[in-house]
This record gives structure tokens, sequence and C-alpha cells, in this order.
């Protein structure tokens, strides 16, 4: 484990297709996550996130995936009927708004909920991204609509910047971008039987794994140095 934030080799073990672990906060979830970069994601690493992290896997990238694409927040949408406004009212107990846009499986996938079915979601999700990202709209535009269909079992979540927001979207997108990677990772809570893995324990297991350990309030207050709070 790294006790002091090193980008190169975060952005090292990232390429190399290890996992980084990301906690936030005490003062909000004080929660780990185990993260992946999406484009070294395969079968083995979507099983190695359900045994060793245990929570849901989702795709998350930035706000310019969702504004080139056209997603809405969940939330957003479910706003707009009457009976579900209802149910939009009330936030998680850490105040934060919800982060997802949408689930969504790949063409070629069978059930969706496989890990090979996972891993080649993702994937391709990691292809928009790439596109996205290098300011070729209309091709990510074109790949997504024809490639992917909903409801699919890999949720889509895209960083409301940390701003607003101080999640584990937030946190990992900015992480990307200040290892100058694509806004693409994929990330699952850390848990333990009954609840989610203290922070204490989650350090040890990235000690013990040899595993980047990193903290929400260092990466909160690199993306202030960089001005990326907005991201």
């Amino acid at each position: 484990m790294f006790s002091l934030i090193n980008w190169s080799i975060i952005r090292s073990e990232l390429l190399n297709g290890r996992p980084v672990l990301v906690y936030d906060s005490s003062n909000r979830e004080s929660e780990t996550d185990m993260v992946f970069y999406a484009r070294n994601i395969d079968y083995r690493k979507i099983a190695f996130l359900r045994r060793e992290a245990g929570g849901l896997i989702c795709f998350v990238s930035g706000r310019l995936f969702r504004e080139v694409l056209g997603l809405s927040f969940i939330k957003d949408m479910f706003v707009s009927n009457s009976f579900y406004r209802k149910l939009c009212e009330k936030n998680p107990k850490y105040g934060d708004p919800p982060a997802f846009n949408i689930w969504v499986n790949h063409v070629d996938t069978t059930t969706g909920i496989t890990d090979n079915d996972r891993a080649l979601t993702i994937r391709r999700l990691y292809d928009v991204a790439e596109l996205v990202y290098r300011g070729n709209s209309n091709e990510a535009i074109e790949l997504f609509t024809r490639e992917f269909y909903i409801p699919g079992h890999v949720p889509v979540l895209t960083s409301r910047g940390l701003m607003n927001r101080r999640g584990h979207t937030e946190l990992v997108t900015v992480i990307a971008m200040l290892t100058d990677l694509t806004p693409a990772m994929v990330i699952a809570e850390m848990l333990s039987e009954g609840f989610s893995l203290s922070y204490e324990d989650a350090r040890r297991y990235a000690y013990r794994n040899n595993f980047v350990f990193i903290d929400g309030v260092d990466v909160v207050d690199e993306a202030v140095k960089k001005g990326l709070i907005n991201d």
C-alpha cells in the first residue's frame, strides 16, 4: 500500500489492470469503493469485484459523457410522473441526490448479468467515453444508440461535480482526470457481512494486497488545486 498519493503510480496501477481503493468521507457514506479502469475490464475483474468488493458494479463517467449523449439523471425523469414524484422527495441519509442515469446492456450480451456480459457492456461503454472525450460526439452518439439497449444490468453514473456532490462517482471521475485517463471507471462498494467494510478494515485489506488506498479528502484537495471541482 502507498501511504502518499502519487498520481503516476495510481495511473500505472489502473493502466495495468489493478484496482485502487477509494474512501469517500466519514461525513458521508463512510464507504470504500474498489475501482478499475474500464478499458481493462474483463470477466475475471468483474468476478473479482463480486467476490472481493460485493457491492453494486457500476460504470462511471463525467459530466461531458452525460451531456454529449443527452442522458438525464434517473431521478429527474421520475419527477415528471405524479406518483414517482412522491418518492423523489427523499434523498439518502447522507443527503446527496443520486448520480444514476441509466441501466444498459450491450446488444451482444445474453442475459446481461454474467461476468462476461457485464465486461462486454462496460468495455463498449469505455469506447463510447473515448469518443466523447476525444471530441467525436456524433460517433459516440451513434455507437451508444446502435449497441446498447435498456433496461440492462450495468448502471451508468455520471458526475455532478465535486462542487455539488462528493460521492464516489465524482471522486473517481476526478481521479481519472488527475491521472490523464479517459473518465471511464468501474466501481463497486466494499462490503462486509451485514454492513459496509469499515475504513480500518479497508486500509488493512489494501495493505495485505498491496493496493493503493486513496482518501477522498485528498482527491478533493487536488481537484480544487487543479480547477476540476465542477467536472
